[in-house]
C-alpha cells in the first residue's frame, strides 16, 4: 500500500511540473511537404522528441523552461531555432516551421561520381527540381512500401501499382510514362536498353542503399543523350562511407511481412573504408491473393582515397526477389468472389500456387574515379556493368485449358489430374507453366570533364559507351502432371513432328544466375538482341550579377542486331 502511495505522488508531481505544451509541425520549404522524424529539443536541455509521419511534434516543457528556444534540426537541412516564452499550464503552437535546405547537403552525401552525377546544386541557371534525402526515404520506404512511392509526394510525380505484386509500381512524371523519364543510379542509365522501361522488382533494395533522390523535372536535366521528355531521376547511392558504425533493423507489417537489415561501415582507416549491408524480406501476399514475395538484398563497397588528388570507389548490389503478380478484372468478379481475388491464383497439392510469377536477379557493379586534376579543371569516370537473369512465369498451351474452382481461382489438381491422362500435351490440349526468360549483360563506361576556367564559365564534356546483349526464350518450369510438352506453336513448323520438352527449371532468383535450358529444350521463341551505344556530350553555362545561360547537346549512334536461333534436332536447324 505504501509502495502504491508514493508511485501515485510522484506521478502527481511529475504532472504538477509539467507546466507548459509547445506543438508544431516541420515542413520542407520547396514542396510543403511534412519531415517526418525531425529533431525537436528545448536549447540547454536534454528535453526533446521527434517528429511523427505528418511531421507534427508534441514537447512538454516543465516550470524551469517556460522561456527560451526550440532547436530544430533534419538532415540535409540548416539548423533552426524558435524562440518562445510561455505562460504556466499554457499550449503555444508553433505553427508550420519551414526548415531551410542545406545547400552544402547534397556535396556530403554525394562522396563519389561528384562530376558524372548531374545535380541542381552544380547549376546557377535554375531548374525545376525536388531533393529527397536520406532520412526522408528511411522515413517512407517502411514495410512493403516501394521505393518509387517515396517520390509520390513531388510535385509532377504520379505513382501507381500495375498488377498488385511486389514492385510492380510505375511512375510518371509530367504526365510522362517510364520509357520517357531518364533513371540514373550514381550517374549511370538503368533505364532498360531495350525498351526504355524500368521494372522496379529488380531495384526493390533501393530504399536501403539510396542516400537521395533528386527529380529533375524537364528537358535538359541529363548529361547523357537518353529520352528525358519527362525529366530525370537521379538515385545517389551509399559507397564506402568515411565514418564508422553500423546497425541492425527489423520490420514487420501487415500479411505476415518481415524484414531484418544489418550493416556496417568501417569507416576511412587511412586509405580504405568499407561497408556492407544484407537483408531479407517475405511475406505471403501484398494485398490480393496469390501475391506472396520474398527477396534479399546485398550491398559492397571499398573506398580508396590514395591522396586528395584521387578518389576511386568499387560497389556491387543487387536484389534478387520473387513475386506472385495480380491482374486486373471485371467488378463482377470482385463482387462475387471479394475484393482480395485473384483469378491467376489457387492450390495446388495443397499449397497456395500461381500461374503468373515474376523473379530476377540483377547485380549491378560500378567503379567510380574522381579525379581533381588542378583548381579549374576534374574528371570524373565510372565503369559499371550488370547482369540480368529471370523472367515470368505463365500459362503453356491454350488459355481454354484453364480449370476454374468454384471460387473464382484456379484449380492446378484438377489440371494435372487432367494432363495425366494426356501424357504429352501440346498448345492445343494441354496446359503446363512455362517460364519466359529475359537475361542480358550490360557494360558501360561514363566519363565527364569538367573545366571552370572562372567564376563566370563552367564547361563540361563527356563519354558515353554502352554494349548490351539480351537473350529471350521460352523455357519450362511445370509440366503440371505431363510427362513431355510438343513444340507445336511458335517453332513447330520448323520441328520433327516428335520433338518434346522435358526439361524444367526453377522459377528462383538465385538459381537463374546458373541455370538455364539448352537451345534444344527451349520453345515458342529463342532471338538475341545485340545493342553497341556510343554518344559524346557538352555543357556550357554562363553566369554574371542578375542573369546566367545554361546550353547544352549530345551526339549519340546506336546499332541493333537480332538473331533468332533454334536448335530443334541435329538435322534441323533454324538461323535469322
Amino acid at each position: 500500500m505504501k509502495k502504491l502511495f508514493t508511485m501515485m505522488l510522484l506521478l502527481a508531481t511529475s504532472v504538477i511540473f509539467a507546466q507548459g505544451t509547445i506543438k508544431g509541425t516541420v515542413t520542407d520549404p520547396d514542396t510543403g511537404t511534412p519531415l517526418p522524424g525531425a529533431n525537436v529539443m528545448v536549447a540547454g536541455t536534454s528535453n526533446g522528441t521527434t517528429t511523427d509521419f505528418d511531421g507534427m511534434f508534441t514537447l512538454e516543457v516543465d516550470q524551469e523552461n517556460l522561456q527560451g528556444k526550440v532547436v530544430v534540426t533534419y538532415v540535409g537541412f540548416l539548423q533552426q531555432e524558435i524562440p518562445f516564452n510561455i505562460q504556466d499550464g499554457e499550449t503555444l503552437d508553433l505553427g508550420e516551421i519551414s526548415l531551410q535546405a542545406d545547400e552544402n547537403a547534397l556535396g556530403e552525401i554525394v562522396l563519389i561520381g561528384k562530376g558524372v552525377i548531374d545535380l541542381e546544386q552544380n547549376r546557377k541557371t535554375p531548374i525545376a527540381v525536388s531533393t529527397i534525402k536520406k532520412a526522408e526515404i528511411q522515413a517512407k520506404a517502411v514495410g512493403n512500401v516501394e521505393f518509387p512511392e517515396v517520390m509520390k509526394n513531388t510535385p509532377s510525380v504520379y505513382v501507381s501499382d500495375q498488377a498488385g505484386g511486389f514492385g510492380e509500381s510505375q511512375m510518371f512524371l509530367r504526365g510522362f510514362d517510364q520509357t520517357n523519364t531518364a533513371f540514373l543510379l550514381n550517374g549511370q542509365p538503368i533505364n532498360g536498353m531495350e525498351d526504355g522501361r524500368m521494372y522496379w522488382s529488380n531495384w526493390a533494395g533501393m530504399s536501403d542503399v539510396a542516400n537521395a533522390v533528386q527529380v529533375q523535372r524537364g528537358l535538359g536535366s541529363s548529361k547523357l543523350a537518353i529520352s528525358s521528355v519527362g525529366g530525370t531521376v537521379n538515385i545517389v547511392s551509399k559507397s564506402a562511407e568515411r565514418r564508422e558504425g553500423g546497425f541492425t533493423r527489423f520490420m514487420t507489417g501487415n500479411d505476415s511481412y518481415l524484414k531484418g537489415t544489418v550493416g556496417y561501415d568501417s569507416g576511412l582507416q587511412g586509405k580504405w573504408a568499407f561497408s556492407f549491408m544484407l537483408d531479407h524480406w517475405q511475406a505471403h501476399r501484398k494485398y490480393a491473393e496469390g501475391t506472396e514475395g520474398q527477396g534479399q538484398n546485398y550491398f559492397f563497397a571499398v573506398g580508396f582515397v590514395p591522396n586528395e588528388r584521387h578518389s576511386l570507389n568499387f560497389l556491387i548490389t543487387g536484389a534478387p526477389q520473387t513475386h506472385g503478380q495480380n491482374f486486373s478484372v471485371g467488378l463482377d468478379q470482385y463482387e462475387e468472389f471479394g475484393i482480395k481475388h485473384n483469378n491467376l491464383s489457387g492450390f495446388k497439392d495443397g499449397e497456395r500456387f500461381t500461374i503468373r510469377k515474376n523473379y530476377y536477379h540483377k547485380p549491378v557493379a560500378n567503379l567510380n574515379w574522381d579525379w581533381d586534376i588542378n583548381e579549374k579543371l576534374d574528371l570524373s569516370s565510372v565503369l559499371y556493368a550488370s547482369w540480368g537473369r529471370g523472367g515470368g512465369t505463365g500459362p503453356a498451351g491454350d488459355s481454354d485449358n484453364i480449370i476454374y474452382n468454384d471460387r473464382g481461382g484456379i484449380d492446378f489438381d484438377a489440371i494435372v489430374d487432367q494432363n495425366q491422362q494426356v501424357g504429352v500435351g501440346g498448345f492445343g490440349n494441354a496446359l503446363a507453366r512455362r517460364m519466359s526468360v529475359n537475361m542480358h549483360n550490360w557494360y558501360g563506361l561514363l566519363s565527364n570533364l569538367n573545366f571552370e576556367p572562372n567564376e563566370n564559365w563552367s564547361l563540361n564534356i563527356g563519354f558515353d559507351g554502352r554494349l548490351y546483349k539480351g537473350d529471350h526464350f521460352y523455357q519450362m518450369n511445370d509440366l503440371l502432371g505431363l510427362t513431355a510438352y510438343t513444340d507445336n506453336y511458335g517453332y513447330g513448323s520448323q520441328r520433327l513432328s516428335d520433338y518434346r520438352i522435358t526439361e524444367t527449371f526453377d522459377a528462383n532468383p538465385w538459381s537463374a544466375l546458373f541455370n538455364k535450358a539448352d537451345p534444344d529444350q527451349r520453345f515458342n521463341y529463342d532471338y538475341s538482341e545485340n545493342i553497341n551505344y556510343l554518344g559524346t556530350f557538352g555543357q556550357a553555362e554562363y553566369v554574371n550579377e542578375g542573369f546566367s545561360a545554361f546550353i547544352q547537346g549530345a551526339v549519340s549512334t546506336q546499332s541493333y542486331k537480332e538473331k533468332v536461333e533454334l536448335k530443334g534436332t541435329p538435322s534441323k536447324v533454324l538461323m535469322v
